[in-house]
């Protein structure tokens, strides 16, 4: 089967997809969009892998049917597409599927609604063109694949869609693991890594699309817990993109624990590498999601590292989407934080959550494991 995959975050579902002798899979990559944490990976050099180009640009938006990657995409028996990807796989006439990635669905067919997230004036003119071409290709997709968390369930309401189940995320369990023979520096330090932006203003729109992560928790429980004799030590990552993070600084000075905080950076615009980031969850104890009802990357990374992961998700949702559980450490405030971090505090329970961590992704998010079972989501519609 001939499959092309589009857009910044196929990466690791394209090479599990490969892994199949069967397929003949190209992953297309806009080479302006490609995201920091791809940058060092080999088979991004491999040209039977991966096409690199600036695909989509204002001619391409305008006449997305002359487009040189739809004409492209028409060369396949199936695309699945995020970002933008849905603009040029309605027009190449190959079936497709849209893989949301959040924004792709919750912010682009949506210009008036996302209007506070931008510059006004000419940009609104480009992004009503850029949300109209997106609602057309969205809803010719053959089906739409994304968990039932509420920002989805509303985008797809309005849009008039259904989603028509969920593909997990994949990631590679051979670089995001555990650490071989471990060796303890500090047995009484609890070390706390949080990947993520702050945005925890409570903006109606960012609430409404998920983007309120409700991540000034996690400093106030870090707080009340180091107040409460926890000897804590809280990594975060300094980072274009992250809205909230002066107010973020502002709260962790006035709760007195800037000494046992440390802002990580690349020391450029540049954010850090996918192995770079890596290292820092195999440094760390506990793993610190996201509070704002659903997760990413950042909760799956953490998780197959081995190491406990703190966050608080829609627990229906969870329920239908994962049965027999998960391992997540639910907290949905910050006096709940302070009293899991506490307990965390005791070695033998991090490594009997994060052992229980690891086997859950390795069970459901592996790249081979979710390769499979797109393959087998493929075929039950039609579409292989």
């Amino acid at each position: 089967m001939k499959i092309a995959l589009f857009g910044p975050f196929m990466f690791e579902l394209a090479v599990g997809l490969r892994q199949n002798e069967d397929n003949e899979v190209r992953l297309f990559l806009d080479s302006r969009t490609i995201p920091t944490g791809l940058r060092d990976e080999p088979l991004l050099n491999d040209p039977e892998f991966a096409a690199i180009a600036p695909w989509v640009g204002k001619r391409e938006i305008l006449r997305p049917a002359d487009a040189e990657i739809t004409q492209l995409l028409s060369r396949f028996d199936v695309a699945i597409v995020t970002d933008l990807g849905p603009i040029f796989a309605e027009r190449s006439a190959t079936p497709f599927v849209f893989f949301p990635g959040g924004w792709d669905i919750t912010h682009i067919p949506f210009p008036i609604r996302s209007r506070s997230e931008r510059t006004r004036g000419r940009a609104d003119v480009v992004e009503t063109v850029i949300a109209a071409r997106q609602r057309r290709g969205v809803r010719a997709a053959s089906s739409i694949w994304a968990p039932a968390f509420r920002p989805y369930v509303l985008a797809a309401e309005r849009l008039g869609v259904e989603l028509g189940g969920c593909l997990p995320q994949a990631i590679d369990t051979s670089l995001f693991t555990p650490e071989v023979n471990e060796v303890a520096q500090n047995e009484s330090l609890l070390k706390v890594f949080h990947p993520a932006r702050f945005m925890f203003e409570p903006h109606p729109f960012i609430i409404e699309t998920g983007g309120w992560k409700r991540n000034d928790l996690l400093l106030e429980g870090f707080a009340l817990a180091v107040g409460q004799g926890l000897d804590g030590h809280l990594a975060l990552i300094e980072r274009e993109g992250s809205p909230d993070e002066g107010q973020a600084r502002r709260l962790i000075d006035d709760l007195g624990v800037g000494s046992r905080v440390e802002w990580m950076t690349t020391g450029t615009r540049s954010e850090f590498t996918w192995r770079e980031v890596a290292q820092f969850y195999r440094a760390c104890d506990v793993s610190s999601d996201d509070f704002g009802g659903w997760f990413g990357l950042a909760a799956l990374e953490g998780a197959a590292s081995g190491k406990p992961v703190l966050n608080y998700l829609e627990p229906e949702v969870m329920v239908s989407e994962y049965p027999d559980g998960h391992p997540f450490v639910q907290t949905e405030d910050a006096e709940q934080i302070c009293a899991v971090l506490l307990q965390l505090a005791d070695r033998d329970l991090r490594d009997e959550i994060g052992r229980a961590s690891r086997e859950w992704v390795l069970q459901h998010h592996e790249r081979g494991v979710v390769a499979r079972r797109c393959e087998r989501m493929l075929a039950d519609r039609g579409l292989a």
